[in-house]
């Protein structure tokens, strides 16, 4: 029998006797990840989960699974299977105690000596020796495994302390486990307590009452540690209002006839779950725990019950010749109401691309959509968090003065709340260099400024942080250094492959830089991935400017025109649609579309060819030049004065 022990350092015992492991962390982690999986992993997701480009991907992999074969495998019987397209870990006669923990846990009955085996399985946080923090797929998933360890460990503990009840010395040493385990859950305390009594350790319940007081307090749950079940109700209510936006991705559906296409269905519901824990503040349970949900027939409430979260996705896919459809549809675990429901269809031609843009996709419309129920929720007090998710529901609205000023108030609570939040640091400035970039501030030198300040500080305090990256990024496209702008934007991509607008201000700031026919691509790419998004008045605008500037009138007037459908509180896209109108030698709706720019912005700023020139940048020499010949030329034909 092979032993492979998850909860805590890694270990893997042959016949009861410990076995000497690779020195290569990545190597032990790669073990662990297909111990625990138990199934089929592409080459290419290994690859992409474990190393990076320049280290020789496939290279390493070889190496590590070289390695990994003689702690797992018998002579006559090899467990690890490798060909050129997957690996995978065989289940015969072999015990991991993290999944036999869970089929004890979920065993009707259960004997309480079986369980109480079960809790000895947990020897500290699961992988505690395998941090990767540098390989973000892998650390998400740990961190998730982590939790739904944790979680397991809660609920093993809590059967044993109610099997024992009748027995409370018993019971003792499982409930001051339990609360060892979770200092801030107002359930374990009040086990403990009720526990403590029953054993009639009078002394040990007042001090143990203070620590719980103490703990819950610095987490602001409650006011007081009960055990009576109408009180415990209350708390846990308080503090369920407290907890993040969480979500959990069930197995998608495979409806095709061919069921060797259940691994694309699989593979969008691994990749949701990835692209879905880069939210921020968002928490997504782990792969494995939501593939236990596989065709169990189970009403949504009970899902949100048992794993603790507000949101469940499910999905369908069907595939029909050369055709994919996938449905996916959001649902309020509390409430068992359909938030959101988006169907998707592509060419089966090239099956891994089309599952990663429809998860792209899918991820992206979620993020909008999480973002206004959250903000939505009715709080008696809102914390930070709340006035963050507040704000950002409210940039989600066509830009305009009022919202602009509104969501910067929102972050400005926030900030207030916790001056040490990176998170609302970054969302401020993004708000401030909005209002900027959107020709909406009253004063854009001092909210560049401060933008600059705040962005500093949330980047300094986390430097691998999305949000700050872009606001550092939105701060020097503000400040006209696009090519400084550049490698930012870039870097918010390699965290977030799905954050739509770092797609097109980074083709605006390769614009700028002299790269011309970077920039529809990068607007294209924006709208692929957003395309309900509420600024995508900005992504054909940008596309206008690309035809406007190379002389195509006709075709920036189509674009522009479009924008200012989107977006029709924006006076500058009413700028270049005068420009572009006069081009063409409308002369009269060029000038209808600069006097409504005029009254957008209330001030002079559109009053002259001078005080245009004064507000806009047009990066490059040769930007400058085709802007010249092509914007300012049509402000002129509509009749702006020198």
């Amino acid at each position: 029998m092979l032993e492979i022990k998850v909860l805590g350092d890694l270990q893997v015992l042959r016949d009861g006797t410990a076995t000497a492991l690779p020195p290569s962390r990545k190597t032990r982690a790669l073990l662990a990840y297909l111990a625990l999986t138990r199934h089929p992993h592409r080459r290419e997701q290994l690859c992409e989960m474990f190393w990076d480009v320049p280290d020789d991907p496939r290279g390493s992999l070889r190496w590590s699974l070289s390695k990994i074969r003689p702690v797992v495998d018998d002579p006559a019987f090899p467990r690890l299977l490798a060909d050129r397209q997957s690996v995978e870990l065989r289940g015969e006669g072999l015990d991991v105690d993290f999944l036999s923990a869970q089929v004890c846990a979920e065993e009707k009955p259960t004997a309480t000596g079986n369980l109480a085996r079960a809790a000895s399985f947990f020897r500290g946080p699961l992988l505690a020796d395998l941090e990767l923090p540098e390989n973000s797929d892998f650390h998400t998933w740990l961190l998730g495994m982590r939790e739904d360890a944790r979680q397991l460990q809660a609920k093993i503990l809590g059967s044993l302390i109610e099997r024992l009840s009748a027995s409370p010395e018993e019971a003792l040493p499982y409930a001051r486990e339990l609360v060892h385990l979770d200092p801030f859950d107002e359930t374990a305390w009040a086990r403990l307590i009720a526990t403590l009594a029953a054993s009639g350790r009078s002394r040990e319940i007042r001090q143990q009452y203070e620590a719980g007081l103490r703990s819950l307090r610095q987490v602001g749950a409650v006011q007081t540690v009960t055990t009576r079940p109408a009180d415990r109700g209350a708390i846990a209510a308080a503090s369920a209002e407290a907890l993040r936006p969480s979500i959990v991705v069930l197995p998608f559906l495979n409806l095709s006839d061919d069921s060797e296409q259940q691994y694309f269905a699989d593979g969008i519901t691994g990749n949701l779950t990835t692209d879905l824990s880069r939210i921020p503040d968002m928490l997504v349970i782990s792969r494995n725990t939501a593939f236990t949900y596989r065709n169990r027939p189970i009403e949504t409430k009970q899902i949100g019950r048992e794993l603790g979260v507000r949101y469940v996705l499910e999905g369908e896919v069907q595939r029909s010749e050369s055709q994919v459809r996938v449905t996916a549809q959001l649902i309020d675990a509390e409430t068992d109401v359909h938030l959101w429901a988006e169907r998707f269809t592509g060419d089966a031609g090239d099956l891994f691309a089309l599952q990663d843009e429809i998860t792209s996709r899918i991820a992206v419309a979620l993020d909008l959509e999480l973002i206004e129920a959250e903000a939505a929720r009715p709080i008696e007090r809102p914390d930070t968090r709340d006035y963050i998710l507040r704000g950002r529901a409210v940039r989600l609205q066509p830009p305009s003065r009022e919202n602009r000023a509104e969501a910067i108030a929102l972050f400005e609570r926030a900030w207030v709340l916790d001056p040490q939040s990176a998170a609302a640091q970054s969302w401020l400035a993004i708000a401030l260099t909005a209002r900027v970039l959107d020709f909406m501030a009253p004063t854009a030198s001092a909210d560049i400024a401060r933008a600059q300040e705040l962005a500093e500080r949330a980047l300094a305090a986390l430097p691998r942080s999305t949000i700050a990256h872009f606001a550092k990024a939105q701060v020097l496209r503000a400040q006209h250094r696009y090519a400084d702008a550049i490698p930012e934007y870039e870097m918010v991509i390699a965290l977030n492959r799905n954050w739509a607008h770092s797609y097109s201000h980074l083709g605006w700031c390769k614009f700028m830089t002299g790269s011309i026919e970077q920039l529809i691509p990068g607007q294209e790419q924006a709208i692929r991935l957003s395309p309900r998004d509420p600024q995508i008045g900005l992504f054909y605008s940008r596309i206008g400017s690309a035809h406007l500037l190379q002389s195509r009138a006709e075709e920036a007037i189509i674009w522009y025109e479009k924008a200012r459908s989107a977006t029709p509180a924006h006076p500058q896209f009413r700028t270049f649609l005068a420009a572009a109108y006069a081009l063409k030698g409308d002369i009269e709706m060029a000038a209808a579309e600069l006097a409504e720019a005029r009254r957008l912005v209330g001030d002079e700023r559109y009053s002259s060819i001078a005080r245009v020139r004064a507000i806009t940048s047009w990066g490059e020499p040769a930007v400058c030049a085709l802007a010249e010949r092509t914007y300012f030329a049509g402000l002129r034909k509509a009749g702006l004065p020198n």
